[in-house]
């Protein structure tokens, strides 16, 4: 089948016992020798799943039903940003929103400081951290919640 949709690929458990058991996990690799970046996903039986597209079959020359040869290690999905100080300071006041910021993805930890730091108005930015620290303190883990 020579279709432009998704096809499912389930990982050996062998392999799939290397990943995380919970959540999306970035994975990159060669199919037939062809590149690619994707997600795979716990399946709930021992084993992992990731779809390969349209794209990453022409590229692999496999098609649905063919057998092909992948290599796949994790990818880095590392998140490069700065809490600024007078957020730190802030986290640092607070035990609860503290307690929320350790337990929070580096990607959602980028979210708040991008949305702290993006204000072109001082008083703004002192407004957002304390609202930032306000809803960490309640459990909110991403600012657009």
């Amino acid at each position: 089948m020579e279709g432009k949709g998704w096809t499912f690929i389930t990982m050996p458990k062998a392999a799939s016992e290397k990943l995380p058991k919970r959540g999306r996990i970035a994975i990159q690799g060669t199919i037939n020798g062809f590149a690619f970046k994707t997600s795979a996903f716990p399946d709930g039986e021992g084993s992992h799943q990731f779809m390969v597209n349209g794209t990453m079959r022409a590229g692999a020359k496999a098609a649905v039903g063919d057998t092909a040869t992948f290599i796949i290690e994790t990818a880095g999905d590392a998140v490069e940003f700065e809490v600024p100080d007078y957020l730190n300071a802030a986290l640092k006041k607070s035990v609860k929103a503290s307690a929320q910021w350790v337990k929070i993805t580096p990607k959602a930890k980028a979210e708040w400081a991008t949305w702290i730091t993006s204000s072109k108005k001082e008083e703004t930015r002192t407004a957002r951290v304390a609202k930032t620290i306000e809803r960490l303190a309640k459990g909110d883990k991403r600012p657009s919640e």
